[in-house]
């Protein structure tokens, strides 16, 4: 057998322990690997690192590991960080493997999988709730308790500090304290089957693991204290409610051997849980509350995980699994950090989500005017079926249930349809999609989602034929503003009396000569106001593309040729000189961030106005206006004086080329694109260059 291990560990010098056998068999060590995952919040330095050891084993019987082996005062190795308990305390760590073969599943028992951040911050006197991030793999009760064993290496300080509350249960912690500085947790996660189960090991031996029963432990532990450094010890009392059998009861036949019943921990998995809360003592407290700026956002996850910074408070997670991660399950959380006009320093809620890695093959064809992507419906597919969608959900031409079958997930689009995103490199426009369960309309996800990424790449030599459609309103809703769209489109002249009529997309544009656009926004409550906070110009009908030309940034106008013509409070009208890009690049887009307002409302970014570098802003969350949307109208076709009008655009590429595509399902709210096999045709990216 082959057992992995993941441990995190955050330090200030970017060092790392080692664990030791403490108990039972713990194999040899075959693989060992330690990678970065993050660094550093505001003001506070620190590094975090997952170390990946894999052992090979002789044989499944319980064992239990402890840390740490290096001890060394000079460098804080095995040492808390200060804190209000101690400014020099030890800190011990154990976990309980139990790889036992269970009865209700017929495979080796799986523990739970938790990951945290190493540091969170919170205003002293405002009540918070973390809600821990535990997830089992074989759908076992999870709870987590305070560790107070420091004999057996579960705790260096031991103890919960008073003002917290922990709820076993729901393994969330609560805080009402006053005090200022580091606050360290140590806790356990352990994981109870919901029936009687029996494990049995590679000897001959068996064991039973019972549900955990609200009457054998305590559930939450409150400290009701006035003094915050004071501790709470918990003492665990474990009844046993079932008679078990001993050594020598035999469930054997007259033929087969005695088996011999091993006496084991009542819980199937011992995990430890460290972190440290930081409580802030601000000079200037207006509130729990507060508006303030996005600066950061920090994140722990598995080995490889990334963020990228897409605009001024918006950032995407992106991570990329490996063969070796298929069917594992991984954790990722995140917090904000934020800060206010006096440079106080403040984090949001925590964040968690579980990404399940599944290996599925799908074949995606690819030609000069279309994408086709075939999926086998395999069963998570199937029970996420009537959910599944490509990234436009609004038109029904890509409705997923129009050319599918029984057996498989079907749909063809055009290159440019279906909310389908284009990248480029120096030698390739890459094509990209989605079929997800994801709801469209929400930020975040507490549920399991699925994402199957597909991608064509094509040389930038090749014509391509994209079919261009005029975009219809862009219609939304949100709580406090019922129903609203925006509508964005070109017209004929500066008096903004006939637009330009959808068949004529895409626009043909001479150099210099003036655009002239209109953003008008619907609602169906009165008093609203329109505020285009940014426009770029893009060559791809992608507001992410890495070539991207500002027009107007956080509100005010950065290109020397536009003009702003007057409109009413739900119009926006503007104008500027049309341009090419440096390069083959013959379309250009535009895309705009819009909000709308209730009008004449002070502290409303509408209210804001134009907001230069440097000036502090904060993301406001009150009803008072919308969140930001990203709306884009397009193509403008620049022509060439000596252009053939009559030409358009000649396909040249006869060939399909199907690409044999291995697809990763994400159930998480997780980015991830898929590898491409190679071919005879097209030089594909490599592995490095795929998103």
């Amino acid at each position: 057998m082959q057992v992995e291990f993941r441990d995190k560990q955050s330090t200030t010098y970017c060092n790392k322990n080692a664990y030791t056998c403490s108990l039972g068999n713990c194999g040899a060590q075959k693989v060992y690997r330690v990678a970065h995952i993050a660094s550093n919040s505001y003001r506070l330095n620190w590094c975090q690192q997952e170390t990946l050891t894999k052992r090979a084993l002789g044989t499944n019987l319980p064992f239990e590991i402890r840390y740490p082996i290096y001890i060394s005062s000079r460098y804080g190795q095995g040492y808390w960080i200060s804190n209000i308990r101690s400014t020099m305390a030890y800190w011990r760590m154990m976990a309980h493997v139990d790889l036992g073969i269970r009865s209700d599943t017929g495979e080796s028992n799986r523990s739970p999988v938790i990951t945290m951040i190493p540091v969170l911050r919170v205003t002293r006197n405002c009540q918070r709730t973390f809600n821990l991030l535990t997830f089992d793999p074989d759908g076992d009760h999870v709870r987590c308790r305070v560790a107070t064993n420091k004999a057996r290496y579960e705790c260096g300080l031991c103890g919960l500090l008073g003002g917290f509350t922990l709820n076993q249960t729901s393994c969330s912690l609560t805080h009402t304290f006053r005090s200022y500085g580091f606050h360290p947790f140590e806790l356990m996660v352990e994981d109870f089957p919901k029936s009687r189960i029996s494990l049995s090991y590679s000897d001959g031996s068996y064991t039973y693991k019972h549900p955990h029963s609200v009457g054998r432990q305590k559930r939450q532990i409150v400290l009701k204290s006035n003094n915050s450094s004071t501790l709470l010890n918990v003492t665990h009392t474990i009844r046993n409610t079932t008679n078990l059998p001993n050594a020598t009861t035999a469930y054997n036949t007259t033929t087969a051997a005695p088996r011999i019943y091993r006496t084991t921990i009542p819980p199937l998995s011992r995990l430890p849980l460290q972190f440290s809360i930081h409580g802030l003592l601000l000079l200037f407290f207006n509130g729990c509350l507060e508006i303030a700026q996005i600066v950061n956002l920090i994140v722990t996850g598995p080995t490889g995980i990334l963020k990228q910074k897409i605009s001024v408070e918006e950032y995407v997670i992106k991570w990329t699994p490996t063969q070796n991660e298929i069917n594992g399950h991984f954790p990722i959380c995140f917090v904000y950090e934020a800060l206010d006009g006096r440079s106080q320093v403040y984090q949001s809620d925590l964040r968690c989500v579980v990404a399940d890695v599944v290996r599925h093959e799908a074949v995606v064809t690819c030609n000069e005017t279309t994408i086709k992507v075939e999926v086998e419906k395999t069963s998570i597919i199937r029970q996420h079926e009537n959910n599944l969608h490509l990234n436009n959900v609004g038109d029904s031409s890509c409705n997923l249930t129009r050319l599918s079958n029984a057996t498989h997930l079907v749909a063809v689009m055009a290159l440019n349809a279906c909310g389908t995103m284009v990248e480029e490199d120096e030698d390739h426009v890459i094509f990209m999609n989605d079929i997800t369960s994801a709801d469209p309309s929400l930020i975040i996800s507490r549920h399991h989602d699925v994402d199957i990424a597909f991608s064509c790449a094509f040389p930038k030599r090749t014509n391509l034929t994209l079919g261009f459609r005029h975009k219809n309103p862009y219609a939304f809703s949100e709580r406090g503003f019922g129903a609203f769209t925006f509508q964005f489109e070109f017209y004929e002249s500066h008096r903004f009396r006939q637009s330009i009529n959808s068949s004529r997309y895409p626009v043909d544009v001479y150099l210099k000569q003036m655009m002239f656009m209109q953003i008008e926004s619907t609602s169906s409550i009165p008093n609203t106001e329109l505020f285009v906070e940014s426009c770029k110009a893009t060559p791809y009908d992608n507001p992410n593309s890495r070539i991207a030309y500002t027009i107007i940034e956080n509100g005010c106008v950065k290109d020397n040729t536009v003009q702003i013509y007057q409109s009413s409070r739900s119009q926006f009208r503007f104008g500027m000189e049309a341009f090419e890009f440096i390069g083959a690049y013959q379309e250009v887009y535009i895309t705009c961030s819009v909000i709308l307002c209730m009008a004449n409302t002070t502290g409303t970014r509408c209210s804001q106005g134009c907001i230069s570098k440097g000036n502090s802003r904060g993301r406001r969350e009150a009803v008072d206006q919308t969140s930001r949307h990203s709306i884009s109208q397009g193509p403008l076709n620049l022509v060439v004086p000596s252009d053939n009008k009559g030409s358009g655009l000649s396909p040249t590429l006869g060939l399909n080329i199907v690409f044999i595509v291995g697809c990763v399902l994400l159930c998480a709210v997780v980015i991830y694109r898929s590898r491409r096999s190679k071919t005879a045709k097209y030089k594909l990216l490599s592995t490095s260059e795929v998103n």
